[in-house]
C-alpha cells in the first residue's frame, strides 16, 4: 500500500474548522482509531453530556438500556444521514455535532459521525461502547477487508450484552445485519 493510502482518497478530521489534519486514507482501522480518540476526547467538552442529561431526565435511575435507546432515538430525530464527499472520509468531533444540535440545527452526518456521537454519548452517561464495522460484499484491498458501514454497540453493564445502536439502519437493523458478509467488533473504548 502506498503511503498516500487508497489512491488519492483522504481522511479528514474536523475537530473544529479549519481541519486540523488531512492525511491519506488507509482503511477502517485508521478511521476507527480517529473515531475512538474523538469519542474519548469528547469528555473534555460538556455539550454531549448536556444533551444526554436533557434526553435522559425522565428515565428512571440506573435504567441504562433506556438511556442508550433514548440517545439513539434522539440522534435519529435530530440528525439526517448524508454521505461523505466522494473520495473523502470525513470524521467530525461529537462535540461539534452536539453544538450544532444545541443551536437548533439538524446536522447532516454519515454513519461514522453518528457512531462516533453515539459512542461519546454512551460514554457521557457512564456507559461502555465499542464500534462494529460491516461489509455487505466480500471485498479486499491490499489484504484488508473493505468495510462499508460502522455503528456503535453499547454494553449493558449487568448482563454484559451488546446493544446495537445504528441510526442509519434504524428500524431495519435486523435486515441490515442479515446482509452482512464480513464484520469486525473493535475493542471497547477506554482512555
Amino acid at each position: 500500500m502506498s503511503t498516500m493510502g487508497y489512491g488519492d482518497a483522504e481522511l479528514l478530521w474536523f475537530p473544529d474548522a479549519p481541519p486540523q489534519s488531512r492525511v491519506g486514507y488507509n482503511g477502517a482501522p485508521q478511521t476507527i482509531k480517529v473515531m475512538s480518540q474523538a469519542a474519548l476526547d469528547d469528555a473534555k467538552h460538556f455539550q454531549t453530556r448536556q444533551i444526554a442529561e436533557a434526553v435522559c431526565e425522565g428515565i428512571d435511575s440506573k435504567d441504562y438500556v433506556s438511556e442508550y435507546l433514548a440517545l439513539y432515538n434522539f440522534l435519529i430525530q435530530r440528525c439526517r444521514y448524508m454521505r461523505d464527499p466522494r473520495r473523502t472520509e470525513l470524521v467530525r468531533a461529537p462535540y461539534i455535532i452536539s453544538k450544532q444540535m444545541l443551536a437548533g440545527h439538524r446536522p447532516s452526518i454519515d454513519c461514522d459521525d453518528m457512531a462516533c456521537w453515539l459512542a461519546a454519548a454512551v460514554l457521557a452517561v457512564g456507559g461502555n461502547a465499542q464500534f462494529a464495522t460491516v461489509a455487505f460484499q466480500k471485498m479486499m484491498y491490499d489484504g484488508q477487508v473493505q468495510y462499508s458501514h460502522v455503528f456503535t454497540c453499547a454494553i449493558e453493564p449487568r448482563a454484559r450484552t451488546r446493544i446495537i445502536l445504528d441510526p442509519v439502519a434504524a428500524e431495519k437493523t435486523s435486515q441490515m445485519l442479515s446482509r452482512v458478509k464480513e464484520w469486525h467488533v473493535w475493542a471497547p473504548l477506554t482512555s
